[in-house]
C-alpha cells in the first residue's frame, strides 16, 4: 500500500505546514476539522491562510483554537500570494493548496519559485482499495509528447525516492485497431507507442506498456503509475473515480519543485485533505 509508506515516514518527522482556505465555509470547516484530527496523531503545526472574513467565520465557531499553539491563522487579502511569502522566508516547510483558487495558486508557484513547468502526480485509490500514482490531473498539463516525457521522468524520480519500482501503464484515446477513425485519437496512440519505446530504451529495468484506452486493464495488471492521454482526460478520470466512483484521492505532489507543495481539489473530501497533510510532512525537508 503506497499511502502507508508515506504514513510511516510521517511518524518519524514533523513539519510546519501552510494550507489555504477559500470562500466556501463548508470546505473550510472540513479542512479545519481534518487538520485538527491530523494534529492529534502527528507532531506538526498547521497555519491556515485566508481572507479575514473567511477566517473569522471559522474562529467564531471554534474560539478555543486561539489557544492552540500548533495552529495559526494568517489573515491576507491575497492568501495565494501570502502562503508563498511565508514559504520563501522559511516560516513554512511545506504547503497545501486546500480550497484556494488553482489558477491563482499555480500563478504564484511560477512567480515565487520560478517554475514554468507544472506537473502534479496524484495518489489515487480505487473503490476496492488498489492504490496507484496517476497523472496528469491539470487540464493544461501534458499537452504534447515532449511534456508527457518530462512528466513521466519526473514521476519515475518520485517513485524512486519512495523505493517503489515503477510499473507503468500509458493510456491513449483508443485501441490500436482504431487507427484511422480520428486524427486526434491516432495522435494519442502514436504518442503512447513512442513513450513506451522511450522508456524501454532509457529505463530497461522498468516495466512499461501501452494499454490503449483500457484503464481497467492497467488496474488489473497492478500498474502503480498510470499516465492519461492528456490533462483534460486525466482530470475527468480523476473526478469520475473520486467523486462518482467511490474511489479516493490522497493529494497530488507538485513534482520537481522545492520546497514541498501538495495539491488538493477545492472540493476534496476528508481523505484527500488528510492524505495531503501526510504527504506534506513525509516529503518535507
Amino acid at each position: 500500500m503506497i499511502f502507508q509508506k508515506f504514513e510511516a515516514k510521517t511518524k518519524e518527522k514533523s513539519s510546519i505546514i501552510g494550507i489555504g482556505l477559500g470562500a466556501s465555509e463548508y470546505h473550510n470547516q472540513k479542512i479545519l476539522q481534518v487538520s485538527l484530527n491530523f494534529l492529534q496523531e502527528y507532531n506538526s503545526e498547521v497555519s491556515f491562510f485566508g481572507k479575514k472574513k473567511n477566517l473569522n467565520k471559522l474562529l467564531d465557531q471554534n474560539p478555543d483554537l486561539i489557544k492552540n499553539s500548533r495552529v495559526r491563522f494568517i489573515e491576507s487579502e491575497d492568501p495565494e500570494n501570502s502562503i508563498f511569502e511565508f514559504l520563501k522566508n522559511k516560516s513554512l516547510q511545506s504547503i497545501i493548496r486546500g480550497s484556494l483558487s488553482s489558477s491563482k495558486f499555480i500563478e504564484n508557484i511560477k512567480i515565487h519559485l520560478k517554475s514554468e513547468d507544472i506537473n502534479r502526480l496524484a495518489l489515487l485509490e480505487t473503490y476496492n482499495g488498489y492504490q496507484f500514482f496517476y497523472g496528469p490531473v491539470g487540464i493544461d498539463e501534458c499537452n504534447n509528447l515532449e511534456n508527457k516525457i518530462i512528466f513521466l521522468e519526473s514521476a519515475i524520480k518520485e517513485l524512486d525516492k519512495l523505493d517503489i519500482n515503477p510499473k507503468i501503464s500509458i493510456l491513449s484515446g483508443g485501441r490500436i485497431g482504431d487507427i484511422g477513425r480520428d486524427a486526434k485519437v491516432d495522435q494519442t496512440i502514436q504518442e503512447a507507442e513512442k513513450i513506451v519505446e522511450f522508456v524501454k530504451e532509457k529505463y530497461p529495468n522498468i516495466m512499461v506498456s501501452h494499454d490503449e484506452i483500457l484503464i481497467e486493464k492497467a488496474i488489473e495488471k497492478k500498474s502503480n503509475l498510470i499516465i492519461a492521454p492528456d490533462g483534460i482526460s486525466g482530470n475527468l478520470i480523476y473526478r469520475t473515480l473520486v467523486h462518482l466512483g467511490g474511489g479516493k484521492a490522497y493529494g497530488a505532489i507538485y513534482m520537481g519543485i522545492e520546497p514541498t507543495i501538495i495539491d488538493t481539489s477545492r472540493v476534496g473530501n476528508d481523505s484527500e485533505i488528510y492524505g495531503a497533510l501526510i504527504l506534506a510532512v513525509a516529503l518535507s525537508k
